[in-house]
């Protein structure tokens, strides 16, 4: 098959998205089919002859992880291409014109709702009850005129049909997890020495944003600390990065955290590798990629009993779902998987198990049948 992809987040960008997409159109390639990407073009790309880059706009405060994509020379392009079947994985700018193009090519056109984006407005301050209804109410029209449309939770899907998506064929389908990449590794104590990785390090991985709920993290992370010797160890960056830092030298945490920024390949998986624990505190994740990835390498994770982490974590098998606003069980449970080695260790081994699932030929066998159901309706 001939595939377009498009979205509005891409490589470089730090963004579970963007690496799923990547993973996925990479194996789509593997298996004999032609992708081309239409991504944002944005500071640190590469020249790929598979990407057509379009002109995009960094949103405020976004630190450049949302973009606002001009899709000028799409539609022209895509006709060169003569995709069957396009694939939008946003209904922002990029994800409207490739439902245009799909319209005006008579193709079919598979719709993926990877996040809610109603729980980003703060970053164009409209964060109010009837903007947040509005683009609910236009994320369900939109997947309402796709041919079929996916998500990796069911979570994400129930509120599109609440929301008037009705009449659309529609599947739960993962993203991809490179699981030759992210795996358990031994060794952790001379991981940790190598970073700077103390004892009972409890993990805060991905974009470091607000609606991630990290100021209710760190208040987790000093109960936890009161309790116990521990290390808060945040992989990753982003726009709240400043304010968290604030934040912790508020509650004198300082000596007690680690940031050790964006870090990739091999090096990721070491640092991962040497923590204990995954905290997860945010209530707007549909797939949070970052948990897959921790959970490959055999980490526990302690999450928000909210949006699609309970489809990720298995309470009681791979670790533990909380009320979101628990900061006492919170703690509790992490504290519990500090001290019982052999708890956290059954949990690790069971998230990797499950985690198998997700291996990327699996899933983009399933896009694949996803693609020739929608070619053929």
């Amino acid at each position: 098959m001939r595939i377009a992809i498009c979205t509005d987040a891409y490589l470089p960008q730090l963004s579970g998205v963007a690496d799923s997409l990547d993973l996925l159109a990479a194996t789509l390639r593997t298996r004999g089919h032609k992708v081309r990407i239409y991504a944002p073009n944005c500071p640190g790309v590469m020249p790929d002859p598979h990407i057509m880059r379009l002109p995009s706009y960094a949103i405020p405060r976004s630190a450049g992880s949302m973009m606002m994509v001009f899709p000028m020379g799409m539609l022209k392009d895509m006709r060169r291409f003569k995709p069957d079947v396009i694939h939008v994985n946003t209904f922002s700018t990029a994800g409207c014109a490739g439902l245009y193009a799909g319209w005006r090519l008579g193709v079919p056109v598979v719709g993926t709702d990877h996040t809610s984006p109603a729980d980003y407005l703060h970053y164009i301050k409209l964060n109010l009850a009837p903007f947040r209804w509005g683009v609910r109410k236009f994320a369900s029209w939109f997947h309402k005129h796709c041919t079929i449309v996916t998500a990796p939770s069911r979570h994400i899907l129930d509120e599109l049909e609440r929301y008037g998506m009705h009449g659309v064929p529609s599947e739960v389908l993962s993203n991809p997890v490179a699981l030759a990449l992210f795996r358990p590794l031994p060794h952790k104590h001379e991981l940790k020495k190598k970073y700077g990785i103390k004892e009972n390090a409890v993990l805060i991985f991905g974009r470091i944003a607000i609606e991630k709920n990290l100021d209710f993290a760190s208040d987790i992370f000093a109960e936890v600390a009161a309790r116990m010797p521990a290390q808060l160890v945040i992989l990753g960056d982003g726009p709240y990065r400043d304010t968290l830092t604030r934040r912790l030298e508020e509650k004198g945490l300082t000596d007690k955290a680690l940031f050790l920024g964006v870090l990739r390949g091999e090096e990721l998986i070491e640092a991962l590798n040497a923590t204990e624990v995954c905290l997860v505190t945010s209530m707007s994740e549909i797939q949070p990629m970052a948990t897959l990835q921790a959970m490959a390498c055999a980490l526990p994770v302690v999450g928000a009993r909210a949006g699609g982490l309970p489809e990720c974590i298995k309470d009681g098998i791979t670790g533990f779902t909380i009320d979101p606003n628990n900061k006492n069980e919170f703690a509790e449970k992490i504290v519990t998987l500090l001290q019982d080695k052999t708890l956290a260790g059954q949990f690790g081994r069971a998230g990797r198990e499950v985690v198998q699932a997700y291996v990327p030929e699996r899933i983009a066998e399933r896009f694949e049948r996803v693609y020739q159901k929608s070619i053929a309706l």
